[in-house]
C-alpha cells in the first residue's frame, strides 16, 4: 500500500495498528436523484479482510439481494449538477447539508454542515490537496484527516488519520527553567498516517447513471463516525469522476489531432 501523501509531502504510515473496521456500508445511486448508504455491517468478517482487503462482489450480492440491507442515510440531490444534497437518517430527519459550489471560486472545496452534533463540530470543510495524487484533507476535532486515492488504481480510496510527535527538546525536563540558549536543538516533528476508512468502488470505470461512484465502504466507527466517513468520500468521488473525465476528454483530444 503507497503512503498517503499531503500537499507538500508523503507521511509515513503508521504499520502497528492497522485498519480494524467495526461497520461496513454500500453506497449505492438511484435513477431519482438519491444516494442511499446501506448497512451491511452484520457481514462485516466476508466483506473485509486484513490480508486480502474489500470483497467488493460479496457486497453486491448482499445489496442486490432480498431482503434489502436496512438504509441507514438517504442523501437528495437537490439540483441536476448534484453540487447540493440533503442528508436525512433512517427516521426521515435531516441531519447534514452537503454543498460543492462548482459554478464558484470554491469550486474545489466541499463544506459539510451537520444539524444534529454528529461530529462533534457544526462545520467540516473538505478541501484538494496536492498535485500528482487525487486527495483531500478535512479537519474534525483537531486533528486532519487525508482520503486518498492509489495512484494506479482509482478505484481504491483509503482515509488516514495523520497525527503529530512533537519531541521534548534534549536537556528539557519537567520544572526546567533552561533558556533556548542552553537547550540542545529537538528533533523535527514526525507525522505518522494511520488508516481509519478503506473504499473500494464498483466499477473500475465509470459506467451507468451513477458514473461508478458506488461501492462499499468500511470504517472504524470508534475513530470517526459512519455520516463523517460517508460524506466526506462523496466529496472524494465526486473529484476523482471529474478527473476521469477530464482524462477521457484529454484523450479523445489526442486521438483527434493525432
Amino acid at each position: 500500500m503507497a503512503e498517503p501523501g499531503t500537499a507538500a509531502e508523503t507521511v509515513p504510515l503508521d504499520t502497528h495498528t492497522p485498519l480494524a473496521p467495526t461497520h461496513a456500508l454500500s453506497i449505492t445511486h438511484t435513477k431519482h436523484h438519491t444516494i442511499l448508504i446501506q448497512d451491511l455491517t452484520p457481514s462485516l468478517s466476508s466483506l473485509f479482510s486484513p490480508s486480502t482487503g474489500l470483497a467488493i462482489e460479496e457486497a453486491t450480492k448482499l445489496i442486490d439481494g432480498t431482503p434489502a440491507p436496512p438504509t441507514l442515510y438517504t442523501l437528495k440531490k437537490e439540483n441536476l449538477l448534484g453540487s447540493h444534497m440533503r442528508v436525512h437518517d433512517k427516521e426521515g430527519k435531516e441531519v447534514a447539508e452537503w454543498k460543492n459550489p462548482i459554478l464558484s471560486l470554491d469550486a474545489g472545496k466541499v463544506t459539510i454542515k451537520f444539524l444534529d452534533g454528529e461530529a462533534g463540530q457544526k462545520t467540516v470543510e473538505v478541501n484538494s490537496i496536492g498535485h500528482d495524487r487525487i486527495s483531500e484533507s478535512f479537519d474534525l476535532n483537531k486533528k486532519t484527516y487525508v482520503w486518498e486515492a492509489e495512484s494506479k488504481h482509482h478505484q481504491h480510496k483509503h482515509l488516514y488519520e495523520i497525527s503529530e510527535t512533537v519531541p521534548t527538546p534534549a536537556g528539557v525536563t519537567e520544572g526546567s527553567t533552561s533558556t533556548p540558549e542552553t537547550q540542545t536543538t529537538a528533533k523535527p516533528i514526525t507525522k505518522r498516517a494511520r488508516e481509519v476508512a478503506r473504499y473500494s468502488q464498483k466499477h473500475v470505470h465509470g459506467r451507468g447513471h451513477a458514473g461508478g461512484k458506488e461501492g462499499l465502504l468500511v470504517i472504524d466507527s470508534g475513530e470517526i463516525s459512519d455520516l463523517v466517513g460517508v460524506l466526506t468520500l462523496c466529496a472524494m468521488l465526486e473529484q476523482v469522476h471529474k478527473e476521469e473525465r477530464f482524462d477521457t476528454t484529454f484523450e479523445n483530444v489526442v486521438g483527434v489531432v493525432g
